[in-house]
């Protein structure tokens, strides 16, 4: 689990979703990235894409440790919006996604 000074709380989730950005897409997730001082991530999985809270706490696990052991460098706001193909992914899966959205954001 991200240290809670790293995650999203619920005022910069709303801020994010209301603010018309670009979301980049991936397999098994969206992203809504915002420029900030601070690094900070948050992942919204509706319970429409998964009814139970376990499959939806075993996601939100999985992203955590892959963004922990791929913490990117550059500050900002990162909203990940789970989709349905989410919970099949593996953590390799997701390693791989987070791996090109940080290209795709920082290489661009």
């Amino acid at each position: 689990m991200l240290p809670k000074k790293n995650r999203l709380n619920k005022k910069e989730i709303a801020f994010l979703k209301e603010k018309q950005q670009k979301v980049l897409q991936g397999d098994f997730f969206g992203l809504i990235v915002s420029p900030s001082s601070e690094k900070k991530f948050g992942l919204i999985i509706s319970a429409k894409i998964a009814k139970k809270a376990v499959e939806r706490n075993r996601v939100k696990r999985l992203l955590y440790r892959v963004i922990e052991s791929n913490f990117w460098d550059k500050p900002g706001f990162f909203l990940f919006l789970a989709k349905k193909t989410c919970l099949l992914a593996d953590s390799e899966n997701l390693r791989k996604e987070v791996i090109s959205f940080k290209e795709k954001i920082f290489f661009n």
